[in-house]
């Protein structure tokens, strides 16, 4: 699908105004945790990131790379300064490389065996950027429990619309790791592996 076609489809303005009204609770957890001091703003900055990315995902299917990429390119740029270090920039890198490339090998694996996308690049894209903020110990968390949420949730929302589950249906899955990293980052359950 081309750019252009994306971003068509994508209710900027609308998503944005949901994801500041969303990173008010996101703005008093950092400041709360990191005062009013360079980190709490980047780490202001980045929750408004992802729940922007949510309301997009969730209207669209869609994680737009003009979103994903600044935000990890962010959590890599963050580490060389000291005063806004979150795990350091070997922690980072390392962060991008676990939240991307197993999964990206699992996708084309999957494309090979089935013949269809069974996991969107814009979800690598953006545990790749959870990595860069936090380091590889927490992808692994993340990607279970947004597994097990996304599966609660969407089992859930067709009981209580009365239909069976389709397997081949598709949902967006950047909301529920999303939640699930951000459930995480606040419950301060991070596993480092470096």
């Amino acid at each position: 699908m081309c750019t252009e076609s994306i971003t068509a489809e994508i209710d900027w303005r609308r998503s944005l105004r949901g994801a500041l009204l969303g990173s008010v609770p996101v703005a008093i957890w950092c400041f709360y945790r990191y005062g009013v001091s360079p980190l709490g703003i980047a780490w202001t900055l980045f929750g408004t990131g992802l729940i922007w990315l949510a309301l997009i995902d969730a209207a669209t299917k869609l994680l737009p790379d003009v979103l994903t990429l600044p935000l990890m390119w962010a959590g890599i740029v963050l580490q060389l300064f000291p005063e806004s270090r979150t795990v350091g920039l070997e922690a980072s890198i390392w962060g991008v490389i676990v939240g991307y490339f197993p999964l990206w090998v699992l996708a084309h694996v999957y494309w090979f065996i089935r013949k269809r996308e069974g996991l969107g690049f814009g979800d690598l894209k953006l545990l790749a950027a959870m990595g860069a903020w936090s380091g590889p110990g927490i992808i692994p968390g993340v990607i279970f429990l947004a597994s097990v949420l996304a599966l609660a949730g969407v089992l859930f929302s067709r009981k209580l619309a009365g239909r069976s589950a389709g397997i081949a249906e598709e949902f967006p899955f950047g909301p529920w790791i999303i939640a699930a990293y951000m459930l995480l980052v606040a419950s301060g359950i991070m596993i480092p592996l470096y």
